[in-house]
């Protein structure tokens, strides 16, 4: 595989990571820059779309600022906690394969308070999509940030998808193949909307609270996409969050506006008005910074 190329410039800068449709590197400690990996990628082009779209609306403040956009990059806020994903993975234990090994182990839980208002907060994220009539089409633990205060914020919007058109799926736990409870739809992932993305939400809850994805702790041959198919999933209890759970799975919430006021009932975090976005003055002020950084050259290639 030939180097992913980069702007000059950008090498005095810290690469933070790599996704599969762009770069990332932190500014400072209030900027990083996403570049795509190829010049002129669609699947970048329509993120920067997305935003755009954002931008015509009241922010949500679950959802990661953008700053300042071009075709060659995107100015985002930088959130220093990391990814869920990062997170959880470094209290894990496994057997065999270090990524994709059994769990056998946990070495640390969340606190409820955290699972909780990051259940809300993911919930109120993807229900603030739906009301523009999108949803995200890619929720899973990289995807999902934590600010410095412990937030949850949805990133990575490549993959949003207007609400009622083909779902391209993904792999278990976040995404379902439908049964023959659908009908003529059994055997395919169905239509985007509340239940694609209310799956992925469960899914995510379940890792919060036990800190491995469904099935993660048992054997790896298991046929998780058969499982799922026929919605034989890991036993749940009878607490508030598992309860959550069950119905997420089951696609029990007509819309997400429901799984979110649901979530808010949650003792971790009753008030979502709470976490506000950036000031507009503050927004302005990194916008003045990426536009500077631009105009003395930063994502040209001739140096």
């Amino acid at each position: 595989m030939s180097p992913i190329k980069q702007p000059p410039r950008l090498a005095r800068y810290p690469f933070l990571s790599l996704g599969a449709t762009g770069l990332v590197y932190k500014i400072d400690e209030e900027i990083v820059l996403k570049i795509p990996r190829e010049t002129g990628s669609d699947a970048f082009l329509r993120e920067i779309k997305m935003f755009d779209l954002f931008e015509k609306f009241e922010p949500c403040p679950m959802i990661v600022q953008s700053f300042l956009r071009v075709p060659e990059g995107n100015f985002l806020a930088f959130l220093s906690g990391g990814t869920l994903d990062q997170r959880l993975r470094a209290n894990q234990v496994r057997v065999g394969h270090s990524y994709h090994g059994r769990v056998e182990t946990v070495t640390k839980q969340e606190p409820i308070e955290l699972v909780e208002q990051c259940s809300m907060e993911l919930s109120y994220a993807t229900a603030w999509l739906e009301d523009l009539g999108y949803v995200h089409g890619d929720i899973r633990p990289p995807n999902l940030l934590l600010d410095g205060n412990n937030r949850l914020k949805l990133i990575d919007f490549d993959c949003a998808a207007k609400i009622g058109s083909p779902s391209d799926g993904s792999a278990p736990p976040w995404a379902r193949i439908l049964g023959v409870e659908a009908g003529e739809d059994a055997g395919s992932f169905g239509l985007y909307g509340a239940r694609t993305e209310q799956f992925a939400i469960g899914s995510v809850m379940y890792l919060l609270t036990r800190g491995y994805e469904p099935y993660e702790n048992e054997d790896p041959d298991l046929n998780i996409v058969d499982l799922f198919r026929r919605m034989e999933f890991p036993p749940l209890g009878n607490e508030p969050l598992d309860k959550i759970i069950d119905r997420c799975w089951k696609g029990h919430f007509e819309c997400l506006k429901d799984l979110a006021e649901e979530t808010r009932t949650l003792s971790g975090d009753r008030h979502p008005r709470f976490m506000l976005p950036f000031s507009e003055q503050s927004c302005l002020q990194r916008q003045r910074k990426c536009q500077t950084l631009i105009n003395q050259g930063l994502l040209e290639w001739d140096v």
